[in-house]
């Protein structure tokens, strides 16, 4: 059974004005994307799309979500070897509920259901979460600077803005593999100079953070294995491959670009902007600065915005629906209280909200 509504009534007032905000967001930036958009042309652009590359593009969507549960299963494997069929609902169970409420549940939901159904910590799990996340990063960055070189030849004049969220991203991500660099590195370090922060701390506060870090630190442990390692990072490169394989599909469905090399470099930017602007906080789906990145994007190579909202509107339905349908299935075969996974978020991954124990 699915359990329980979503609790909103319990909401706190700074809770329900980040909730505000983020709708708020999500108009401005669906502003941003449509405000210049010729509706009617859409309407035909949508129409007369060639809807069995479009199916081709959910297959390389749905390709890449089982290279991510491979990917998370390396992450896991110090733990506990977890096989990819039991993993795989439990990731898109995670996609699903950050497509369907707000404040990122997912990512609280899928640690908590490997404690529930794995029996692995749940500070564990969430910081394979946040590992996988800086290597989904360096791997966008990488297909960036590509994407970006490849630029010259094609000679696209790229706004000077997308270089200056390239030297960001690359700035943050860099930032963040330096920090799991030393913790991987020199783990008795880096404990020893959290212990003396956090000693200033009260003792609750402070032990439960050691432990967190702890946890998170034992997420890392598979990056010691050369072989995990360039593991990882193959399955991080395959899992982008495989959605820049989908923006293409999308852009060949809707007849955008002659040049093929135009079309393949359109698709990397594309991809790349993408999944950096669903960053900013916004409606649950990343609806707004999603439809506004891919608008963005495709400007760079002139085209223009009614096609380019075609285009971002069809490929974000298709990313949507696919994982959001397959991750209702899961979570009503599989018991998981949608009560819960909001409180989740809500609570910083403690649910305060009674649920029957199911399989998770």
């Amino acid at each position: 059974m699915i359990g329980g509504d979503i609790p909103t009534a319990n909401l706190k007032p700074r809770q329900l004005l980040t909730l505000f905000l983020s709708f708020a967001i999500t108009a401005i930036f669906l502003a941003l994307a449509l405000y210049s958009v010729d509706f009617a042309e859409l309407a035909g652009a949508i129409a007369s799309a060639d809807y069995r590359l479009v199916m081709v593009a959910a297959l390389f969507t749905f390709t890449g979500y089982v290279l991510r549960t491979a990917r998370w299963q390396h992450f896991l494997a110090p733990s506990k070897r977890i096989s990819i069929a039991r993993l795989f609902p439990v990731l898109v169970v995670g996609f699903a509920l950050n497509n369907l409420l707000p404040g990122r549940p997912g990512e609280f939901a899928r640690p908590y259901a490997l404690k529930r159904r794995e029996g692995l910590r749940k500070t564990l799990g969430f910081a394979t979460v946040i590992v996988e996340r800086v290597m989904d990063g360096i791997a966008l960055i990488a297909f960036l600077l590509l994407a970006l070189a490849a630029f010259a030849p094609l000679r696209i004049d790229l706004p000077a803005v997308a270089e200056t969220i390239a030297a960001a991203a690359a700035v943050i991500f860099g930032v963040a593999l330096a920090g799991l660099m030393f913790l991987l590195l020199r783990e008795e370090l880096a404990l020893a100079i959290f212990q003396r922060v956090t000693q200033r701390l009260p003792a609750g506060i402070a032990a439960r953070l050691e432990k967190m870090l702890g946890a998170f630190t034992i997420g890392l442990h598979a990056l010691k294995s050369p072989g995990a390692v360039a593991a990882i990072g193959g399955l991080s490169l395959a899992v982008w491959a495989c959605e820049s394989a989908s923006y293409f599909m999308i852009l060949t469905a809707f007849g955008q670009f002659d040049s093929l090399p135009s079309r393949v470099v359109a698709a990397a930017f594309m991809m790349v902007l993408i999944n950096l602007g669903i960053m900013i906080p916004a409606a649950p789906g990343g609806l707004g600065p999603y439809e506004a990145a891919a608008v963005f994007a495709l400007s760079a190579f002139n085209v223009n915005e009614t096609s380019a909202a075609s285009v971002a509107l069809a490929a974000h339905a298709v990313q949507y629906l696919l994982i959001t349908t397959l991750g209702l299935v899961f979570i009503s075969r599989e018991g998981i209280s949608i009560a819960v996974t909001s409180d989740l978020a809500t609570n910083g991954g403690e649910s305060t909200v009674n649920s029957e124990p199911s399989e998770y």
